[in-house]
Order: C-alpha cells, then sequence, then structure tokens
C-alpha cells in the first residue's frame, strides 16, 4: 500500500459514489412528493413523448365526449318539440275527420273544428320559428340543406345527409334514371254483351260490375271508372284500366264472370306495376314505385320522381350548398369523425306534398281534373283545402305531414340510438383504457420507488460513514513522523 497526503485517492472514490446516491435520492424524493415517474424529458425521453401523444389524445377524446353528449342533448330538444307537433297534427286530422261527418256536423261545428286548426296550425310555425339550441334555431330550416338547383323530376325532396369533400363550397350528383316506373294496366277493353259481368280488384278492394244489357266500350270504361274511388282501378289512356299507383305492390285482376267484355279473357286478368331504378352516386336504387330512398356514402335523400318524367341521365340531378349539421365526434379531423345531417324546416308551408291530378276522383268525376295534395297552410280558414272546402284533401295533407313528423323523429332517433350513444360508449372506453396506458408510462409505482428510496437512503448513510473514514487515512502518516 502507499500512504499519500496531497491525494487522498479513497475520498475521492468515496466522494463520488456519495454524489451519485445524492441524486438518486433527490429523483426519488421529487418522485414520491409529485406522484410521476416521469418529471422531466431526461427522466425518459422515449416514454416523455409516447406520454404526451397520450395526453393529447386523451384531451381530444375528452372533448369529442362532450361534443357527443351535446349533440345528443340539441337532437333531444329536437324530438321534444317534434313531438308537440305530431299531437297538434293527430288534432287537425281528427277536425278533418269531424269535418267529413257532414251528415251529423253543423256548419257552425264545422267552423269551430276549422278555427281549431287555424290555431294548431300557428302553433306548429311558432314551435318551427322558436326551438332553439343555444343561439340557433332547429326546426326552421337553418340546420337544413340549401338546394342551390334540383332536376325537375324531383319531388317531394328531404335530405338528411350530404357529404363535402373537404374546403369545397357546393357537392352536385348526377344521376341516370334508367327504369321508368308504371302502373299496373290492362290495355283493350271493349264492349260488353247483355248479362256479362266482370270483377274489378285493385288496391283499395274489390267492386262486381254487371250489364243486364250490351254496353259499347265507352260505358264500360264508364263503368269501372264510377268505382274507381272503391277499387284504386281507373281508365287512363288508350281505354286501359291502370292502378293509381305505381310500382310493383301495385296490382289489378279484372275477372270476367260472365259473358264476354272485350278482349277479357276467361277468368283473371291481372297485371302489377313496375318500380322505377335510379342509378346515383354510382350505386343503382330500385324505388317504391316512384318513390327512393338514398342512401350512399356521400348522400342520404327521400325524393319522388315526377309521374310523367321520362328516362334517361340526368346531369345536374342535384346540387347542395356546403350547408347543414355537422358534430365533431371523435378527436381528428377526418370525415369518419364527424357526423353530418340535415334537419329540415317544419313550418307549415313545407309539411305536406306537391300538388298532382287525383286521378281516380278526375275519373269517377266523369273528366273534369281534379287535384289532390298541398301544403298544411292550404288548411287554413279560406284557403283551398279548409274543412269547408276540401275535407278530403286536407286528410291526404295532413296524413303525408304526420309521416314527415314521423321520418324525421326516426332519423334523428335513429342517429342518437345507434350513432351518437355507441360512439359515446366507445368515447368513455376509450379514454378509460388510453389514460390506463399513459398512467403506466408516466405515473409512479410508489411501492417501487419506496424501497428504492429506502436503498438509497441507506446508501447515503453508509456513504457518509465511508467518506468520513476515507478523510481519516492521510492522519496515519504522522505516526511516521513521531
Amino acid at each position: 500500500m502507499t500512504l499519500r497526503i496531497n491525494t487522498n485517492l479513497a475520498a475521492i472514490r468515496a466522494l463520488r459514489n456519495l454524489r451519485s446516491t445524492d441524486n438518486a435520492q433527490q429523483t426519488s424524493l421529487e418522485r414520491l412528493s409529485t406522484g410521476l415517474r416521469i418529471n422531466r424529458a431526461s427522466d425518459d425521453p422515449s416514454g416523455l413523448v409516447i406520454s404526451e401523444q397520450l395526453r393529447g389524445q386523451i384531451s381530444g377524446l375528452k372533448q369529442a365526449s362532450e361534443n357527443t353528449q351535446n349533440a345528443m342533448n340539441m337532437i333531444g330538444t329536437a324530438d321534444a318539440a317534434l313531438q308537440q307537433v305530431s299531437d297538434l297534427l293527430n288534432d287537425i286530422r281528427q277536425s278533418a275527420i269531424f269535418a267529413l261527418n257532414s251528415g251529423a256536423s253543423s256548419p257552425d261545428q264545422v267552423a269551430a273544428e276549422q278555427a281549431s286548426v287555424d290555431q294548431a296550425i300557428a302553433a306548429i310555425n311558432r314551435i318551427a320559428q322558436t326551438t332553439r339550441f343555444g343561439d340557433g334555431g332547429l326546426l326552421n330550416g337553418t340546420r337544413g340543406y340549401d338546394v342551390t338547383a334540383q332536376a325537375a323530376v324531383i319531388e317531394n325532396l328531404d335530405l338528411r345527409r350530404v357529404a363535402f369533400a373537404p374546403g369545397s363550397t357546393s357537392r352536385t350528383f348526377a344521376a341516370n334514371y334508367s327504369v321508368l316506373a308504371e302502373r299496373a294496366s290492362i290495355a283493350t277493353l271493349g264492349a260488353a254483351t247483355a248479362g256479362s259481368s266482370i270483377r274489378v280488384t285493385g288496391a283499395l278492394g274489390s267492386r262486381e260490375i254487371s250489364f243486364a244489357a250490351a254496353a259499347t266500350a265507352a260505358e264500360v270504361e264508364d263503368a269501372i271508372d264510377a268505382i274507381s274511388q272503391e277499387t284504386g282501378v281507373f281508365i287512363s289512356a288508350a281505354a286501359t284500366a291502370s292502378s293509381e299507383e305505381f310500382g310493383t305492390e301495385q296490382f289489378i285482376n279484372i275477372e270476367l264472370l260472365a259473358g264476354t267484355v272485350g278482349a277479357l279473357a276467361a277468368g283473371s286478368n291481372t297485371d302489377t306495376g313496375v318500380d322505377g331504378v335510379l342509378l346515383i352516386d354510382g350505386q343503382s336504387f330500385v324505388g317504391d314505385g316512384l318513390h327512393f330512398s338514398i342512401h350512399t356514402g356521400n348522400l342520404d335523400a327521400d325524393l319522388d320522381i315526377d309521374r310523367a318524367a321520362a328516362t334517361g341521365a340526368i346531369a345536374v340531378f342535384l346540387s347542395v350548398a356546403n350547408s347543414g349539421a355537422e358534430f365533431q365526434v371523435n378527436e381528428t379531423a377526418s370525415p369518419n369523425d364527424r357526423i353530418a345531417l340535415g334537419i329540415r324546416d317544419i313550418s307549415a308551408s313545407r309539411l305536406g306534398f306537391d300538388t298532382r291530378t287525383d286521378v281516380l276522383a278526375t275519373a269517377a268525376g266523369g273528366g273534369p281534373v281534379v287535384t289532390e295534395g298541398g301544403f298544411l297552410t292550404s288548411l287554413q280558414t279560406g284557403s283551398t283545402n279548409d274543412l269547408t272546402a276540401n275535407p278530403a284533401n286536407a286528410l291526404k295533407i295532413i296524413d303525408a305531414a304526420v309521416t314527415q313528423i314521423g321520418g324525421l323523429r326516426g332519423f334523428l332517433g335513429a342517429i342518437q340510438a345507434f350513432n351518437l350513444e355507441p360512439n359515446l360508449n366507445n368515447l368513455e372506453v376509450s379514454i378509460e383504457n388510453i389514460t390506463a396506458a399513459e398512467s403506466s408510462i408516466r405515473d409512479l409505482d410508489f411501492a417501487a420507488e419506496t424501497a428504492e428510496f429506502t436503498r438509497t437512503q441507506v446508501l447515503f448513510q453508509a456513504g457518509v460513514a465511508v467518506l468520513g473514514s476515507a478523510n481519516l487515512i492521510p492522519q496515519t502518516v504522522l505516526t511516521l513522523l513521531q
């Protein structure tokens, strides 16, 4: 061994180890006081990066959860208002049915019902204009889609969702009306011999017609038209017996019971209608007659095709400005993390359907064209479809309005039940799991750190004692100088 005075290597080594132990002890004290394993980037650089990324994701998910809850609250507000509109429409429907009971009601009673209809329509308009969520209207069209152009063949359009490209101000859809919807029809009806009889069956019912004497083709047609509102079968162009509506659900059966009538074969003569086919946004949709429900990745809509529409390509089928309501329901700006929808205007001027020829009433009336349809405002006192002027058509308008409100409520309910609520549940599970992952990286394991702190305490105390001993070593040199 060597004995030195100027350089005490043992003390230097002891001091170095004591400093290292002191640093470890200070780190443990910091971790135990903050509860975090990572307090600065130097504690775990890669762990800090991952932890900060997870923290950002958690923050976004929490805001998305709040957004989703707000969207559900908004839809709940709209649904509560729509329930009141449904109740009002049912009251209006009762009034229309009362007015149809003309044999047992007086004009004064009908006038009283009409007054209640006027008030109910005013209430519907008030609900449409005053239902708000925050400072924005819900049912007055401000959360609906702005249609800038639509093909002339489109009727009764109800837009529910349109997806827009990032940064775009509008979207245009082309279409091809590839198959024309058709009525059920039986052509070439002719004269009937004396004693002939037929049974006419359509969507509304069945009636028999007997010809005691010979009847011309025109008289046969008039006889079928006379019962058209009971059977749903009328005579259209070229002596053709046709169903009122279009599509495969429509049918005609004219059964020859006795004698001969034109070109009718013995027994049943039957035909069914044809559904239209519309190609839009790369997908083919078979309609319910003339009615189409379109569901693509970019468009959800219900619409009718005009009865006189021709088939073929339609370059600008529908053009929509970037509008509607959009909810951010996840933590990125991806279109998949957003839900878009449109809430239609439910004002009385928008509930109902476009006017059209009432083919059954026209046929039964012997020729003067009768129209059907219109909007709820036409039921007000003095309008074309008030309870005094046209309660039968008023009932059709009310039924269409009931269907529209019910459809809107069903759509909003489906968005909430099958989109927003599962999304909220998924967000909560994601927040829980990602928080657990972040915690495992950043939070302190107190049991392990307490054991480490105890170890460094013992080492520190030992290091102090050893350093003291090392500082005494040079003093042994004095014994050699005595």
